[in-house]
């Protein structure tokens, strides 16, 4: 109180001193504070701040700044003046006044609100211009002091810097700053909008200093303020230039300091940890911080401190961001996969996000793949199921985008992870969505036996959902899916209700190229698969697929007439893919110049050609003309679509009429001579289906056909077409005006190249071909045969193949038939020989050709007869006589009847029984047979020396039989036969006995032409009085009666008749009377 009263009385100026020296000095006891501060003591000390006594203004702001300095009376200070007090002495002439004026403002101003009432009241402008007092460093160290209090304020922190470049410029140039100044910065540094003017004006530079101190506390806050600092772009430039980066990572290591508490290097590691996350953000850095950092980081992924680790993993990720800095974090170096790795299996959540972002950067190169697939898979796996955080799906669904393409992950990621990437493919991330669905698309492209798991987890479905999306890129990646899925089996499994054909088909209308790619690849996969097809053509494939190919882009068109070859395969469809418009789509692709499309087209064309209704359709449509056009073409691939079609329209009429009215006849022989050997195979083949038909036979000769065949069969050496070659000429063979043709062109010789094949169905053909042309005129024939072709029959006769050798027994036949020179030839060259043998083969066919080729060979003037003496063919034929088939038994007698117009033949065949075997056949053979033995018979009756053997052999009762036979041939031989054998007394009553005259006077009642010799032989019959009877009975008389008066007959014959009458008559009158 006396205190107080010296105070507020002190009239004389050595007792205020003494006062207010007494006063300042129990304020440096704090206990004494609580009573200074009342009201009553204050308001005078507050007053001596503006005495005009320099001690007194110096005393009371020394007393005031003690009392600022206690938390609990510090409001007291400050209210009534105080504060307005100390900041008007900033302003003292006395330089020292000011500097503790300066010491009270900065302890007023460890309280938030006196911070900002120093501003209100004009403070800072003082104190700026105290701090940069270049001859009183004291005082300049108070002011910066005060601002740095001043400085921890925000509000405060914009007006500061407005005024503070010098201060900032000041203290960063100086070599060594007061820690006051540093601090200063570090607070500023607590408000965003000033950072960038901080980083300007020197504020990294300043910080960068303090943190150089060996005080840690010193040390976290210079870090803690370079960390805010390096907030903004441009201040983390500054840092790099400032050599910022070498400091932190000095920094990061240091945890062995002596009497370092735990926490403070804790925290001084956290903060390491975000500059290195704030800087790492700056791309154009980061290679440079790697090179020199990279170890600092990954040793601070390593802490024990959770949000130091997440601070370095995701440096770690920003860092691996920029694929350049990956070499140095390999385990080599740095090894930051292994802590990456190890954050993955963390139990906090944001560290776990963190490390997926670091392993999802790192994985951008394949170096790292090994690691994350042994250790890390299954962790990512893991954390893609946590629902909660969308970044750590996104950052799983990426690195599962970014493994796909390494088949060493496809075991797990598909067997264990495909579900959740699946499940991934429907969260409402639309990244997620995209980079899950691209790595369920790589997996798919390389699922191999694992194929069946896409399909049971429902990837198909999945796929298709993602197809219905609105976004164009995601739809894309599932088309691409299913493209790869498409060819397998299971791809089948309930297709009839899917609705995949049917989305693919919408996106058309608005897809780009990679889409259509995507498309038409899926479309052209699903076509391998019959099962699909129906469901495809449903959902509209035909139409899209005309859409797919009005693109430019050749991968599309392949994959397109890929699609269409397929489906086109498909016989029931081919007409609904034509009448949806494939053959027009199919003729815009044509034009491609991609060598694969064009080969799949021709494909296409020649499937949906071959349908009977399509080719009505052409036909009626008049679409013919682009397989016209495909002839005429360049490319190979069409003209064998062009010759492959045309050859499928040839194997009906109605393809075959639509070709001849379109002009396309010309064009198949154009392809017949082709170069390819394909092209030529299926013209020849188109060529040999017309000529099968006799209608269009007359139209390929006028054409040239003869030639274009002579042609290829002269230069190709491709059994299949020289096979079609043949059938063709076989065909030809058999149409007369061509025949000429033939043989003018010396077809016959041309043969011998065919008949010598080793395919034995061209030898066939050529063997028939030979076989017709063998059937022209005389001179045909011979001028066949002047050909050389005996020599190619005499090969065939002898090959081993049955048809062959029937149809060079036919040839020979027919050579034969009315050319006696052609005989001669045959005979010279010993075809006897080989016909002989083979009428001894089983085969009835082959038998009775041979027959035919004998018959043929022995009419007329030949040598035949006495070459089969020779050839000992007589047993060989009467074997044949007694086999079971109706038509050689009747060729081999008719053969027999021919060779018996030799005598030495016949007496060999008299001699080798043939007559009894000709009793033996008649019975119960065919009438053809009758007429043969009748007319042997005939021929054998003519020689008296072999009539007892005809009645030892019981051949009269044949012969009789013959003759009565309601046939006018048997009639004939017969009467010739009884009018031979009538002639021997000793056959006359046995043949009447046996019935001849009944038969006789038939053939004389119907004026045949057997009349004349069953008249002779009715005449000779009744020269034998024993007769008389039974020609009486018969009807003789009558008969011989009316050729008595017959003008028409000869006239002995007339008078033989009227005298056998008569002494017929004077027999029966003489046997009468004697009877009487």
């Amino acid at each position: 109180m006396i205190l107080k009263s010296c105070l507020d009385k002190a009239g004389t100026l050595t007792l205020q001193r003494a006062a207010l020296l007494a006063t300042y000095n129990i304020s440096t006891y704090e206990a004494s504070h609580s009573l200074l501060a009342k009201e009553e003591v204050v308001q005078p000390i507050i007053s001596s701040c503006r005495s005009q006594d320099i001690l007194s203004r110096r005393c009371a702001l020394l007393i005031l700044s003690n009392l600022a300095c206690n938390d609990k009376i510090r409001a007291g200070a400050t209210k009534g003046g105080g504060l307005q007090a100390a900041i008007l002495a900033l302003k003292d002439e006395d330089i020292t006044t000011a500097r503790f004026a300066c010491i009270c403002l900065s302890n007023m101003a460890n309280e938030s609100n006196t911070q900002s009432q120093i501003l209100v009241h004009g403070g800072l402008p003082s104190l700026m211009s105290l701090s940069e007092l270049v001859d009183d460093d004291e005082t300049s160290e108070c002011a910066i002091m005060c601002l740095s209090n001043l400085a921890a304020n925000e509000s405060n922190q914009v007006p500061m810097m407005k005024q503070g470049g010098p201060f900032i410029a000041v203290s960063s140039s100086n070599k060594n700053p007061s820690l006051y100044h540093l601090f200063a910065v570090a607070n500023l540094t607590s408000n965003p909008e000033i950072l960038s003017q901080l980083g300007r004006e020197g504020g990294i530079r300043a910080l960068l200093t303090l943190a150089k101190s060996d005080n840690l506390h010193f040390q976290c806050s210079a870090i803690a303020g370079l960390r805010r600092l390096l907030l903004t772009r441009e201040n983390r430039d500054r840092f790099i230039v400032e050599g910022g980066v070498s400091i932190l990572a000095n920094h990061s290591g240091k945890t062995d300091i002596e009497g370092l508490t735990e926490l403070t290097v804790t925290e001084l590691q956290r903060e390491i940890a975000s500059c290195f996350c704030n800087l790492t953000l700056n791309k154009n850095h980061r290679l440079d911080i790697t090179r020199t950092s990279i170890a600092a980081i990954s040793l601070l992924s390593r802490s024990s401190d959770p949000e130091t680790v997440r601070l370095s993993l995701g440096a770690v990720g920003n860092l691996a961001e920029d694929i350049e800095t990956h070499s140095f974090m390999g385990p080599e170096q740095a090894n930051c996969i292994s802590s990456a790795i190890v954050g993955l299996g963390h139990q906090n959540l944001d560290i776990k996000r963190e490390a997926a972002r670091a392993v999802a950067n790192l994985l951008s190169s394949k170096d790292f793949h090994s690691d994350v697939i042994e250790n890390g898979l299954d962790s990512l796996i893991d954390l893609s199921a946590e629902t909660g955080c969308d970044e750590c799906q996104y950052l799983t669904a990426l690195s599962f985008r970014k493994l796909s393409p390494t088949r060493l992950s496809h075991n797990v990621l598909t067997n264990h992870g495909l579900q959740h990437i699946l499940a991934l493919t429907k969260v409402p991330n639309k990244m997620t969505r995209k980079h899950a669905a691209a790595a369920i698309r790589d997996l798919s492209g390389f699922g191999g036996q694992n194929t069946s798991v896409f399909f049971s987890l429902g990837t198909v479905t999945a796929m298709t959902e993602l197809i219905k999306d609105n976004e164009k890129e995601l739809q894309t990646i599932a088309l691409a899916t299913l493209r790869h899925l498409s060819p397998s089996t299971h791809i089948t499994d309930d297709f009839s209700r899917s609705v995949l054909v049917k989305c693919g088909v919408r996106c058309i209308s608005w897809a780009n190229d990679d889409m259509k790619c995507q498309i038409a690849g899926l479309m052209a996969n699903l076509s391998e698969h019959r099962e699909c097809h129906s469901t495809m053509i449903a959902q509209g494939i035909v139409p899209a697929l005309g859409k797919l190919a009005s693109t430019e882009v050749s991968e599309i068109k392949q994959d397109c007439g890929r699609a269409f070859a397929n489906l086109c395969s498909n016989e029931e469809k081919q007409t609904i893919i034509y009448r949806q418009g494939g053959l027009k789509t199919l003729v815009s692709l044509s034009k491609t110049k991609c060598e694969v499309c064009q080969r799949y087209v021709a494909i296409a064309m020649r499937f949906m050609a071959s349908a009977r209704e399509i080719q009505r359709s052409i036909s009626k449509e008049n679409e013919f003309t682009p397989f016209l056009e495909l002839s005429t073409s360049e490319l190979v691939d069409y003209r064998r679509a062009s010759a492959a079609s045309m050859a499928s329209m040839s194997l009906n009429q109605i393809g075959k009429t639509m070709i001849l009215k379109k002009g396309g006849i010309r064009a198949v022989l154009r392809l017949c001579v082709h170069l390819d050997s394909c092209v030529q195979r299926e013209a020849v083949f188109c060529i040999a289906n017309f000529v099968a038909s006799p209608d269009f036979r007359q139209y390929i000769s006028k054409e040239g056909g003869v030639e274009t065949l002579k042609a290829v069969v002269t230069t190709c050496a491709d059994t299949d077409i020289l096979r079609e070659a043949s059938r063709a000429l076989s065909s030809l063979s058999n149409h007369i005006p061509t025949r000429a043709i033939m043989i003018s062109q010396e077809i016959p010789q041309l043969i011998s190249k065919l008949a010598k094949s080793s395919d034995n169905s061209t030898q066939r053909f050529a063997a028939l071909a030979l076989c017709n042309l063998c059937q022209g005129t005389r001179e045909e024939k011979e001028l066949v045969v002047k050909q050389g072709a005996l020599r190619i029959l005499l090969f065939l006769l002898r090959f081993p193949d049955l048809e062959i050798e029937r149809c060079a027994s036919l040839a020979i036949a027919a050579l034969s038939l009315g050319s006696d020179n052609n005989k001669s030839e045959i005979m010279s060259k010993g075809f006897v020989q080989p016909l002989l043998e083979a009428i001894t083969y089983p085969d009835v066919n082959m038998r009775r050709s041979a027959l035919l080729a004998l018959n043929s060979i022995s009419l007329g003037k030949s040598n035949l007869k006495q070459q089969v003496l020779i050839e000992n063919g007589l047993s060989t034929l009467l074997t044949l006589v007694k086999s079971k088939d109706d038509e050689s038994i009747h060729a081999g007698i008719f053969l027999l009847g021919t060779l018996a117009e030799n005598m030495d033949t016949c007496d060999s065949m008299v001699a080798m029984d043939c007559i009894q075997l000709l009793v033996e056949t008649v019975p119960t053979g065919s009438i053809e047979i009758k007429r043969a033995a009748a007319y042997l018979f005939s021929l054998l009756s003519e020689n008296p020396d072999y009539h007892d053997t005809i009645r030892s052999g019981g051949a009269l009762e044949s012969i009789v039989e013959l003759a009565a036979l309601v046939d006018d041939e048997c009639q004939d031989y017969g009467a010739f036969t009884l009018a031979f054998l009538a002639n021997n007394k000793s056959f006359q009553v046995p043949l009447v006995k046996l019935g001849a005259v009944r038969p006789l006077v038939s053939m004389m009642a119907n004026n045949s032409d057997a009349k004349h010799y069953a008249s002779l032989a009715l005449l000779k019959l009744a020269d034998n009085f024993e007769n008389h009877m039974k020609i009486a009975e018969e009807g003789g008389i009558e008969a011989l009666l009316a050729l008595g008066r017959s003008k028409v007959s000869n006239e002995q014959i007339t008078y033989e008749a009227n005298k056998s009458v008569s002494r017929m008559a004077k027999h029966m009158e003489s046997k009468s009377s004697g009877a009487v």
